[in-house]
């Protein structure tokens, strides 16, 4: 299930790199203890992995960038998007919403003035734009140290480990082979992809705003647009909407 906050302020600015606040903020909305220590520190394994199925998008709306600050300063209003398999997790998020005018977001004070929710339909085909960067890597061993490669939508590899995170999430949460052969078909088809080089925990992430098409089951297509694609969902990465939404096309 899918869940718009649309926030309205007087002020708000954050630093270029505001992934760490709106994971922050995401996760103080949920008042449940076991389930934030869930999501938090368990998440749904598979093998030595282990997923938290859930993402966030950027702030979406208009703002201005300040480069002696390093920060971003956004205008009159702006929506989140916040995306989880578990519906039970969207619900605690709207309770909380619901029941407070005013909310901190970093150092600032924001006001949710509308909260909707929305479920994929079924369907075996999406056409899909990222509304935060998508980050695909392999890591290799290199004279004893791990060295992180990030691909790009061009490259065969990246539509390959697509393919296989989106496995091995279906393997984490039912625990069970395809009734068929992993039948997952991703096109990517932006034609001007932007790089967004973002800095999470004092580490560089490359990662990319883009668009796909995507042919599937429904299951899966659905696990995709719940819980993102790529990695580092939970910090922020790979929310994709659909394209013939109105947010679909910021």
């Amino acid at each position: 299930m899918r869940l718009y906050i649309d926030f309205e302020f007087d002020k708000l600015e954050l630093p270029v790199d505001y992934n760490h606040i709106l994971h922050a903020f995401v996760l103080n909305l949920i008042e449940d203890d076991e389930l934030r220590y869930f999501i938090h520190e368990e998440g749904y394994r598979y093998q030595k992995r282990k997923y938290k199925m859930y993402c966030f998008s950027r702030l979406l709306g208009n703002f201005q960038l300040n480069h002696d600050r390093k920060t971003i300063e956004f205008d009159k209003n702006v929506t989140l998007i916040v995306s989880s398999f578990d519906d039970n997790l969207i619900e605690l998020l709207v309770d909380k919403l619901s029941r407070f005018e005013t909310l901190h977001l970093g150092e600032n004070k924001v006001r949710p003035s509308k909260i909707s929710l929305f479920d994929l339909p079924r369907t075996n085909f999406i056409q899909v734009s990222t509304k935060s960067p998508v980050t695909v890597y392999s890591t290799i061993e290199e004279r004893g140290k791990r060295i992180t490669i990030y691909h790009d939508p061009e490259s065969e590899d990246f539509i390959r480990i697509l393919k296989e995170n989106l496995k091995r999430k279906y393997l984490a949460i039912f625990g069970e082979e395809f009734e068929h052969e992993f039948d997952l078909e991703i096109q990517h088809v932006g034609k001007q992809p932007k790089k967004v080089v973002m800095v999470y925990k004092n580490r560089k992430i490359d990662g990319w705003l883009t668009s796909f098409d995507m042919k599937g089951p429904y299951k899966i297509l659905k696990l995709a647009y719940d819980t993102g694609i790529g990695s580092k969902n939970s910090v922020g990465f790979g929310c994709i909407e659909l394209i013939d939404s109105p947010l679909g096309k910021i």
